[in-house]
């Protein structure tokens, strides 16, 4: 099970900006926190998790409070619009370090 004392550990250990999460267990353990915030805290599908892609990351605007906003167009209900993922500055650093991989 992740919790979040184990995803600040692997932070601190990449936290060199530019540095790659290089362990599989890392890499493993970002991958699952982040589905969960973007779950959890956007209160998003599980199919906007599984379908953001690297360039829609890349593509993020910055919104005026700090956070960054991606768009992630292929979900379930994609055809309406696309989701809207908001993220704070530290998890946007935590999908920046994933993405890297």
């Amino acid at each position: 099970m992740t919790n979040v004392l184990q995803v600040k550990q692997v932070a601190e250990r990449y936290n060199v900006e530019g540095s790659m999460c290089t362990e599989v267990a890392d890499y493993n353990i970002l991958m699952r926190y982040l589905i969960s915030v973007i779950i959890f805290c956007h209160f998003q599908r599980p199919s906007v998790a599984a379908k953001m892609t690297i360039k829609e990351f890349v593509r993020a605007k910055a919104a005026t409070d700090g956070r960054m906003i991606i768009l992630v167009a292929d979900h379930k209900t994609g055809a309406q619009a696309p989701a809207q993922v908001a993220l704070e500055p530290e998890d946007y650093k935590l999908f920046a370090l994933y993405s890297r991989r």
